[in-house]
């Protein structure tokens, strides 16, 4: 896999392209971004490592050299390169998210790209499902990239898919409670979405476990960090709804789920 390869394949914008320097003396800890146990640490020593890069260019070119890497792992699992493909995609999305909170392109998700990286987390449809191991055992948890399809058959098809996938590649998750931790999950959005909204739906496969008073969800939402509330955006019906309910005082946070029974279809 060359890494010109993999950027044209993901879509990664020309401008960032254009600009991804090359990165040198760092061949161990790039390679430790492949391995669960270690790509925190890797990570970290990396963002020290190649400062100053205020936009994460330096990070996001080692990454993905550790995204090159990690496609002989695939290959020796036999998981298709669609899924390599759709998983890695999640660079060039890390990108797009950076645009659309600060106007121009960078990168600033290094803390959470390793799960790509170290084969601990796949995109499969319109979902990511990551491997994780709780007191309780093995846990799927599912991610929402931007712009998912959330229709009831779009999420029926990467949830059916999903099972099929760990069950052939990873058979110790294979029957894995699957769990989701999200605004979208917020029960608060019951009051500022329509009936028939597909976050509800989506968030109604989910048993509620646990809420939290954080500001997450917000920078989801509203794609812009650190503003006063009295400029938040409103350019979406949730974003005027959600703005006007904080500034009258509400509170919105974030919500931890596991699907209703244990299977991955209504």
């Amino acid at each position: 896999m060359e890494k010109n390869t993999l950027l044209s394949r993901i879509g990664m914008p020309a401008e960032m392209v254009n600009k991804l320097p090359q990165v040198a003396g760092f061949t161990r800890e790039i390679a430790l971004l492949c391995e669960r146990e270690s790509y925190d640490a890797a990570a970290k020593v990396l963002y020290a490592g190649l400062a100053p890069d205020p936009d994460g260019r330096k990070i996001l070119s080692a990454m993905l050299d550790a995204a090159v890497l990690a496609h002989a792992k695939y290959m020796r699992r036999g998981i298709p390169d669609g899924v390599y493909f759709d998983t890695m995609g999640a660079f060039s999305r890390f990108v797009e998210e950076y645009f659309l909170a600060h106007g121009e392109y960078g990168f600033e998700t290094w803390s959470w790209a390793g799960r790509q990286t170290s084969l601990s987390l796949f995109r499969i449809g319109a979902l990511e499902y990551e491997m994780c191991i709780e007191e309780t055992g093995p846990e799927l948890s599912v991610h929402i990239p931007l712009r998912a399809d959330l229709s009831a058959p779009s999420v029926d098809a990467s949830m059916a898919a999903a099972r099929a996938f760990f069950s052939e590649f990873y058979p110790a998750f294979s029957a894995a409670p699957m769990t989701c931790t999200s605004w979208m999950l917020e029960p608060t959005l019951k009051e500022l979405l329509p009936e028939d909204s597909r976050i509800l739906a989506f968030a109604a496969r989910f048993r509620l476990l646990a809420r939290y008073e954080d500001a997450d969800g917000l920078g989801f939402i509203f794609r812009k960090k650190g503003l006063p509330l009295e400029e938040l955006p409103e350019t979406t019906s949730l974003q005027r709804a959600l703005k006007a309910h904080l500034l009258r005082g509400g509170r919105f946070g974030t919500a931890r789920g596991m699907l209703f029974g244990n299977d991955f279809l209504q």
